[in-house]
């Protein structure tokens, strides 16, 4: 859990990206996080690449995470996108950083960090990310999920991310080899271990829905029920 991350010491001035200083404006929640983080932060210019980018502050019951990216989100830029996580106590006299996980996960290029949600796994807090990538006419939105575990934020996986929404149609002018795939997802209530997509495909004038079950083994989330439906690669070009 997150409380028992252990205590952070005090990070330089950072530059932030110019592309935040109206983000920061109308998120005071973000801006106290930033500062609790960073101290009296200077904005880099408009051009650099290398000034971090905040981009949501989780709350959880005995912390809060604060979500930073190098760079300023932009799918043409051609720029990894590194991710870092702060991990902030609330305290009777403000917030305090105790732990830093810099650069956890590369989430690739051309790629666009979307929304971020605080979520419970088996037990440990942690966190599902959606980021999303153009690429050859394939318009993909994917899901990546990380755990705060025993002091440590580690990659649950699965081994192929989880596909939540694609489709081709700038890839094809064929339309009979047109397919969209939107999905929902949940952990399930009663089985904390277990991740739940439902898939709604469009493709050849049909519409179905397939539900597929993945079960956290081994610290990893592996296919346990059903099969990804093969109109999930073809939308995304994967």
């Amino acid at each position: 859990m997150l409380c028992i991350a252990h205590p952070a010491r005090a990070d330089p001035p950072a530059a932030l990206c110019a592309a935040a200083k109206e983000t920061l404006r109308a998120g005071p929640l973000l801006a106290a996080e930033v500062a609790a983080v960073f101290g009296k932060a200077k904005f880099a210019g408009a051009q650099e690449s290398d000034c971090l980018y905040p981009l949501q502050a989780l709350r959880y019951a005995s912390a809060d995470v604060l979500l930073v990216q190098t760079g300023a989100p932009d799918i043409n830029s051609g720029y990894e996108a590194l991710l870092s996580a702060f991990v902030i106590q609330r305290t009777g006299g403000g917030l305090k950083t105790v732990a830093r996980f810099r650069e956890f996960t590369n989430l690739g290029a051309f790629v666009m960090v979307g929304d971020i949600w605080p979520i419970e796994i088996a037990g440990d807090d942690a966190m599902a990310i959606e980021s999303s990538s153009w690429s050859q006419g394939h318009s993909t939105s994917y899901l990546s999920f990380f755990a705060f575990r025993a002091g440590a934020l580690v990659d649950l996986g699965p081994e192929s991310a989880v596909v939540i929404d694609a489709d081709n149609e700038g890839a094809t002018e064929d339309e009979s080899k047109e397919a969209a795939v939107k999905a929902s997802w949940f952990f399930d209530p009663a089985d904390k271990t277990a991740l739940v997509v439902d898939y709604k495909i469009e493709a050849k004038g049909a519409t179905r829905v397939e539900r597929v079950v993945w079960r956290l083994q081994d610290g990893k989330l592996a296919l346990a029920r059903g099969r990804v439906p093969p109109e999930v690669a073809q939308a995304s070009g994967r």
